[in-house]
């Protein structure tokens, strides 16, 4: 189906709901991951990475309830976060990268 999305998800916890996988930008605005097929979830996040298909209306509601700033599409996800050190710190995840390639503005 050409109207569907395909967003990255967390794996559910013991609630049973789903989580999005949002991101925060190098310019401080709340991107929505999301993807064109999912060959494209998969090239761009890896085999293992949950997902759920959304329509417009499916976007839609999103939007109304995280009140993301972006949708960006096809954006290849960063690497997982390293383990957290000795002292309990766990470094910040690194940024979404742009699939245009545009710099990061601060």
């Amino acid at each position: 189906m050409d109207d569907v999305l395909y967003v990255p998800t967390r794996r559910r916890d013991g609630s049973g709901q789903v989580r999005l996988e949002m991101r925060t930008l190098a310019d401080g605005r709340l991107a929505l991951p999301a993807y064109t097929s999912l060959q494209e979830l998969v090239r761009c996040c890896g085999p293992q990475q949950p997902w759920m298909g959304i329509d417009s209306a499916g976007l839609e509601q999103i939007h109304r309830t995280t009140g993301y700033d972006v949708v960006l599409l096809d954006a290849r996800q960063p690497p997982p976060p390293p383990p957290s050190t000795d002292d309990g710190y766990r470094r910040p995840r690194s940024w979404l990268q742009d699939p245009l390639g545009r710099p990061r503005t601060s």
